[in-house]
């Protein structure tokens, strides 16, 4: 809700803002330097992504990227509306749409999340599944579902659906190990990539090829690394490196082929082991790994998309696509919001930046007696780099994360600053898995940056350089788009912060203050003149993230305020 304020009051509301110079409450500040001449990045409006999500909530906020992705796209049939639930419930086909009298069928799910997005101007990032199998075209549209550890061919089982007792979870009642030697053929059929082929073109015909008006991005599969247990039934052998980039190459060029508009994502990582190495090794090292150099997965994949270019030069992925969750104790999908673990929830940002910083997980324990430094993930720098130096030109995508559930306020905060972090490091492209919830608190963040004044305010340009004297109180995002410099401030304290910026020149005449807490939404909280270079903001509130909107004259007040 907006705070409607008297233009010129420098204290309003919770917050002072003082111009240096002025009268103001003598607090011990965080001092906060912004150079908007230096570290100059521009960014996309597609890191401000998601998966899934309401409809109708998506197009209210604002969503410009909804992804199409997670386990049951591994096994989608497109021309059935059927999806593979997998090991995520019992390995059955759940069906979609229940008239099979087109291909494919009226009313499916693919072409209503497009159409959606699309609607009203969302670009759609979809996942084609590679894994060579597909839910039966047979597979029945009500229970009992085909499902891949059928109880009365493979055994009893340790559990099974409740409403389909027949469909198990694959361990044997007995020894508690995993059924092996299923056929795949009880829920699936082998499918090559011009079964893909002709979805994209089915796509091409309802809304527009890549490059008018449809689908821009497909990705290579989901988490390919995770499918000897995500999808044992089908494929239970570990995914190697030499399997990954053939079906690459396989499938990246037949989207190519289909619409050469279109950009790949790939390999699509599950986290932090298969940066390294393949379900085939251990980890970080193995078998696998030594024998293709000793060299990192991602490493490894990049030069030789790189060294493999499709017929006529193009590459077969474009973007570098990951995921990563961080793995401190409920950090990531927790709602827990003590202290102990938002400060930690916090803490665990600098894993996508910092060389220096040892993560609070399990990561630790992996070492850091060689060049790779596993302790330290470092993990935008580090996929950066291996960019730079393996296939340079590559983008990076981050298509799953998540830092807390949708209710928790540290999460929210942690969200607000993930923007920031992925502005100013360069990541390209990013959905977090998945759309909070209308109203919550994580969906604050996406409103500060989409909308911060409720009038179509947006936070868009270049990144900028902005250096906080304690980022463990106070993180800082500085943003110059035309007209504005705009600073994203975080308080990550339990306690009100106070802070004092000093700008290498003149960002303008005019400011707004934005933000939200755990108790408020996105909202106007003041604004005022500004003269000098400095800017002193007292009393930010404990947990919360603030949007400082600094105008030149030829915008002064066109953001909400009268």
């Amino acid at each position: 809700m907006k705070h409607r304020v008297q233009r010129g009051n420098l204290a309003v509301c919770i917050l002072s803002i003082v111009i240096a110079g002025g009268i103001g409450e003598a607090v011990a500040a965080v001092t906060v330097n912004v150079d908007t001449g230096a570290d100059v990045r521009p960014f996309s409006p597609l890191i401000f992504g998601v998966n899934y999500g309401d409809d109708a909530r998506n197009e209210q906020i604002g969503y410009p990227l909804r992804r199409w992705g997670g386990n049951s796209t591994t096994r989608y049939n497109w021309q059935v509306d059927v999806h593979s639930t997998a090991m995520d419930w019992y390995f059955e086909n759940i069906p979609g749409a229940t008239d099979r009298s087109q291909v494919p069928p009226q009313g499916n799910a693919a072409d209503a999340f497009i159409g959606a997005a699309r609607g009203y101007g969302a670009d759609v990032l979809l996942t084609i599944p590679t894994i060579g199998w597909t839910p039966r075209a047979d597979s029945p549209l009500n229970h009992p579902y085909f499902a891949g550890f059928s109880v009365a061919k493979y055994g009893a089982q340790q559990s099974t659906d409740p409403w389909d007792p027949d469909a198990g979870d694959g361990i044997a009642l007995g020894s508690g190990q995993p059924i092996t030697g299923n056929d795949p053929a009880d829920t699936s059929t082998a499918v090559t990539p011009a079964f893909w082929q002709g979805w994209i073109n089915h796509l091409k015909a309802t809304f527009g090829a890549a490059n008018s008006g449809g689908v821009r991005f497909y990705a290579l599969d989901n988490e390919v690394m995770l499918w000897n247990d995500t999808h044992r039934d089908v494929h239970p052998a570990p995914t190697t490196y030499d399997e990954t980039l053939a079906k690459a190459l396989a499938y990246g060029g037949a989207i190519k082929q289909a619409d050469p508009a279109a950009k790949v994502l790939g390999p699509v990582t599950w986290g932090y082991c298969d940066l390294f190495g393949s379900a085939a090794d251990n980890c970080v090292d193995g078998s696998d790994r030594a024998a293709h150099g000793g060299m990192p997965f991602v490493a490894w994949y990049l030069q030789q998309v790189c060294a493999n270019p499709l017929a006529g030069g193009a590459r077969a992925v474009d973007y570098l696509d990951l995921h990563y969750y961080p793995q401190g104790s409920n950090v990531s999908m927790s709602d827990d919001d003590s202290a102990a673990t938002a400060q930690r929830r916090l803490r665990a940002l600098k894993e996508l930046y910092d060389p220096n910083w040892v993560s609070e997980s399990w990561f630790a324990d992996l070492g850091d007696d060689d060049a790779n430094h596993y302790s330290k993930p470092n993990l935008i720098p580090r996929a950066r780099a291996w960019i730079n130096q393996y296939c340079p030109g590559t983008k990076l995508a981050i298509t799953e994360y998540r830092w807390g559930n949708d209710g928790t306020a540290s999460g929210a905060v942690a969200q607000a600053e993930l923007f920031g972090i992925f502005a100013r490091e360069g990541v390209d492209m990013a959905t977090r898995w998945v759309a909070p919830e209308a109203d919550t608190r994580v969906e604050r963040a996406y409103s500060l940056f989409l909308n911060y004044d409720g009038n179509g305010g947006r936070v868009a340009g270049s990144s900028v350089r902005a250096i906080s004297g304690n980022v463990d109180q106070v993180g800082s995002y500085a943003f110059v788009d035309t007209g504005r410099t705009m600073l994203l401030l975080t308080n990550k304290t339990t306690s009100t912060q106070s802070v004092t910026v000093n700008f290498a020149s003149s960002p303008g005449v005019q400011w707004n203050l934005y933000g939200f807490d755990a108790n408020q939404g996105v909202h106007a909280i003041s604004n005022g003149s500004l003269s000098g270079n400095s800017v002193s903001i007292n009393a930010l509130p404990a947990m919360s993230a603030n949007l400082l909107v600094i105008a030149g004259n030829d915008v002064i007040f066109a953001n909400g305020f009268d």
